[in-house]
């Protein structure tokens, strides 16, 4: 059965577990010191700031944004490969030969549904505080984070363990089990069956659209046509959700629904508030994208030289500078960009030691000492895209969408060729440019699924053909949560 376990919970952090973990004992024990009774956890604003915090740091992992969520995207895809030196990890993913014991599969599934049961239990025990006024802005700004981050681990969790939105007509096929209540303090164990990928996502529209409620604030004098500043902390800090960051993930979802009009309005909110976002400079944008809370950062994933994964870090798994430099760059994506496009800096024609030679190494992320990089979630070239996308998808505004592809365009080249493209030829070549500009930042395969395309996976040892729909382009459910949980239904192809 699913179980709800109180595990280490803090005063900086909320660590209440919602999974059917496996039987790893750092999980499953509670260290008697740092334990506090749940319901003593948010009592008041200074412990709900801790507690926010602390959801925050569950994004850190490697089994999430630290790095699997980001390795596995495009490893699964046409963008990269294992080399032949490798250090074993992401193998099955590499081979599309994942099955149900596979540990990483597991400790994903555990660590973004912590994410949700302490969000569950943030946004139960905060709702129900009793605050003076005066406390009252930054409370419901802190429910609309809590709101936020609850959107993304579910939109992550249909990501990986379900069928794209428009697999079936209706989107009646598995997602996963949709839970929003979290009674870690009564000890309650459940076993929620699976819901649909539309009631999922019914879910995560309706987080986003609360948190936006709950985070929007009177415009500011100096910006009056777009609601003002964070509360709590200042904009300029982009590791947390504002109503911005909200915004541009719930473009992102409609894009996958295909609600075309609705990931076009909402993008362009977002677009219009230039005093919030605005894209890196040309010039500074190879070197301007690690360092964090950059102008075109909207939503990110904070580390520091004290507070990081080491060599768990994405850029161990990627620099050939670090300790593993195992994922590699396919020629595909390499051969896409043009000589004078300056997002080809990011990848490198070298050599991989002892192995591929010659090999396309990334270098889009470079803190392999320090580990101080922010982890780009959603940045501001990705909500242009996105609408884009949404323009050329409703027909009548391939002009708009046009000139939304011309301003990436005037970033990556210094005399950008004006986009003439209309119809079936504009909608490829913003597939493209999606890929380009956000290639190993966890979209590829994504994107290849709702566009329900067959594509070539590159292996150090050769190709093979990927057709839609490949039922192995997700995961299995975990093993243990199959055992614990007899509610629950496999994916088809790991029957």
């Amino acid at each position: 059965m699913k179980r709800i376990i109180i595990h280490s919970i803090t005063p900086l952090m909320l660590m209440v577990g919602f999974s059917t973990v496996s039987c790893k004992k750092d999980f499953l024990q509670t260290v008697p010191q740092q334990s506090t009774d749940v319901t003593k956890v948010v009592i008041d604003l200074p412990t709900t700031r801790a507690a926010i915090n602390g959801m925050y740091s569950l994004l850190k992992s490697a089994d999430y944004y630290g790095r699997s969520q980001y390795v596995n995207a495009d490893l699964m895809a046409d963008n990269g490969f294992l080399s032949k030196r490798n250090s074993g990890r992401y193998a099955g993913n590499d081979q599309f030969a994942l099955n149900i014991t596979d540990a990483r599969v597991r400790d994903t599934w555990n660590r973004l549904y912590l994410v949700v049961a302490n969000c569950n239990i943030l946004i139960q025990k905060a709702t129900a505080l009793q605050l003076p006024a005066s406390e009252q802005a930054e409370k419901k700004h802190i429910l609309g984070e809590a709101y936020a981050l609850r959107a993304l681990a579910y939109h992550d969790l249909v990501r990986w363990y379900a069928m794209p939105y428009n697999y079936t007509a209706d989107a009646s096929h598995l997602g996963v089990p949709v839970v929003t209540v979290t009674n870690a303090d009564k000890g309650e164990i459940i076993s929620p069956k699976r819901n649909t990928v539309k009631e999922t996502y019914k879910q995560i529209k309706d987080d986003l659209t609360k948190a936006i409620e709950l985070m929007y604030t009177e415009p500011i004098t100096s910006n009056p046509g777009n609601p003002g500043n964070p509360v709590g902390f200042s904009l300029s800090n982009r590791g947390r959700f504002t109503i911005g960051g909200a915004k541009a993930l719930l473009s992102r979802v409609y894009l996958y629904t295909e609600e075309w009009a609705s990931a076009e309005a909402v993008a362009s909110e977002v677009i219009s508030d230039v005093k919030k976002y605005t894209l890196i400079q040309r010039d500074k944008l190879v070197g301007g994208f690690q360092t964090q809370n950059s102008s075109e950062a909207i939503f990110e994933v904070h580390y520091s030289s004290t507070d990081n994964l080491g060599s768990d870090m994405m850029a161990n798994f990627t620099l050939q500078a670090g300790s593993y430099g195992d994922l590699l760059a396919t020629d595909d994506l390499f051969n896409s960009y043009d000589a004078a496009d300056v997002r080809k800096g990011f990848l490198l024609k070298g050599s991989r030691t002892t192995a591929e030679n010659p090999a396309n190494l990334i270098t889009k992320y470079t803190a392999f000492q320090t580990f101080d990089e922010g982890i780009k979630v959603i940045r501001l070239a990705e909500v242009y895209l996105n609408r884009a996308e949404a323009r050329a998808m409703q027909g009548g505004k391939d002009a708009e969408a046009a000139a939304d592809v011309d301003v990436i365009k005037k970033r990556a080249f210094a005399a950008p060729v004006p986009t003439v493209e209309t119809g079936t030829a504009l909608r490829d070549l913003i597939r493209a440019e999606r890929r380009r500009e956000l290639a190993f930042e966890g979209h590829r395969l994504f994107d290849l699924n709702r566009w329900k395309l067959s594509f070539t996976k590159y292996r150090s040892g050769g190709t093979v053909s990927v057709d839609y729909p490949n039922l192995r382009s997700i995961f299995p459910i975990p093993l243990n949560e199959m055992n614990a949980n007899t509610s629950m239904e496999q994916n088809d192809a790991y029957k």
